[in-house]
């Protein structure tokens, strides 16, 4: 064999890693390219490399295979009982990220290009939060290059919750990765100074949901890593954060409301979701096996309004909910089942790496665990998981997490 076409699938996967780091913060239509290239690599490697073929066979074998192939299956039922069957299966086809997790995770057998990814990945988030606080600033206009002025929850080229729900599974892995360096070395103060970055364009998109997730995200690093020190300065920090923030009357007052809304409703989005979880409870109670149908939340909830007004009817704004509302019992078990499979695949990534030797392995996937806690908080208050952008982010995370324990070093 030519040794170029025997290390094409090499170039192939680091174009695609690479290329996916860099676009996933900008939710660019290049981020699909980079995915095709990844599966181009993958098939050139079946075809002339039998140590990849011998890696792949380890798929079958792989929990995770078992949990999303589950979770897949499990959705069927309700999209075909769906009266929106269009809706439906646009929902169902965003189940093909699942792939994501295995194409990382059984091609990205470099720890320097786990790096590289990573740094990519860090860089293209910095990047893209300074643009959402050059937005919120008023914009800028330099010669040909403009960014236009969004002054009430910025998102960069993204939709703000999106953003957000990107944004607190970074900082989170950031600050992990951070904590392996022992001494205030260039690269702790680089992940420092992003991470800042990324948490005050977190502030100004106003999503109150992805604050806490963020929070519950932070907090539970140094609850993994056992460092109770840390856990003190952390939350030190984070009240001083808040206090800081709450100098901006906008902030302060949607920071209050999270308080306020324990006892009842504060504002117009709160409301709504109110009535939006009480409505998704009972359209379980009635239709607690399969639900009514992945596609038919907006007229099941219409029907059960019952004269509440609301600002929108398209979902339960709760992932939980939604999976009841609308998959019954039937696709929420196997959804609780993925994430259980989930973290128990972190973990053993993490003793690899560990075992290897590998302190930016223990770290990055302690990070992606804090990661994963952030997602699971944040699905209380939006349908994180079913946003395309922010589920593929997690994705790439967990696979190169994985990674660590197929191919440690």
């Amino acid at each position: 064999m030519h040794p170029t076409l025997k290390k094409t699938p090499h170039y192939l996967w680091t174009f695609s890693f690479c290329a996916l780091a860099l676009f996933v913060p900008f939710s660019i239509a290049g981020a699909n390219t980079a995915i095709m290239f990844g599966f181009l690599a993958t098939l050139v490697a079946t075809l002339t490399d039998p140590a990849a073929r011998e890696r792949y066979a380890r798929i079958k074998r792989d929990p995770m295979l078992i949990a999303c192939v589950l979770l897949v299956l499990s959705a069927l039922p309700s999209v075909f009982m769906s009266e929106n069957l269009r809706r439906a299966l646009r929902d169902l086809k965003s189940y093909w990220i699942l792939l994501v997790y295995f194409l990382v995770a059984y091609n990205l057998y470099s720890d320097k290009l786990r790096r590289i990814v990573f740094w990519i990945l860090f860089g293209s988030m910095t990047v893209s939060s300074f643009v959402a606080l050059i937005q919120y600033s008023g914009g800028l206009q330099l010669l040909v290059f403009s960014i236009a002025p969004q002054t009430y929850r910025p998102g960069s080229t993204l939709y703000n919750m999106t953003f957000a729900g990107i944004l607190y599974q970074l900082i989170t892995v950031n600050s992990a990765v951070a904590l392996r360096y022992k001494q205030f070395r260039s690269r702790a103060l680089t992940l420092a100074a992003g991470a800042i970055i990324q948490s005050a364009a977190l502030f100004v998109t106003l999503t109150r949901g992805a604050w806490l997730a963020c929070i519950a995200g932070l907090f539970s690093v140094p609850l993994l890593l056992r460092r109770r020190i840390l856990l003190l300065a952390m939350a030190f920090i984070v009240v001083a954060g808040v206090l800081a923030a709450f100098q901006n009357d906008t902030i302060r007052h949607r920071a209050t409301t999270i308080v306020k809304s324990i006892r009842e409703p504060t504002d117009d989005n709160i409301a709504t979701r109110f009535v939006l979880w009480d409505i998704s409870w009972q359209v379980f109670k009635e239709h607690p096996v399969l639900g009514v149908g992945m596609g038919d939340y907006s007229i099941a909830a219409r029907e059960y309004l019952g004269g509440r007004e609301v600002l929108t009817v398209v979902d339960s704004h709760n992932i939980y909910l939604q999976m009841l509302a609308t998959r019954g019992l039937v696709g929420f078990i196997p959804f609780v089942i993925f994430w259980v499979v989930l973290f128990r695949v972190l973990f053993d990534a993490r003793r690899s790496a560990v075992r290897a030797g590998s302190r930016f392995g223990e770290h990055y996937v302690t990070g992606v665990m804090a990661a994963s806690v952030a997602i699971l908080v944040g699905a209380l208050s939006e349908n994180n998981v079913d946003d395309s952008e922010v589920f593929i982010c997690f994705m790439l995370l967990a696979g190169i997490a994985r990674s660590f324990r197929i191919t440690p070093s």
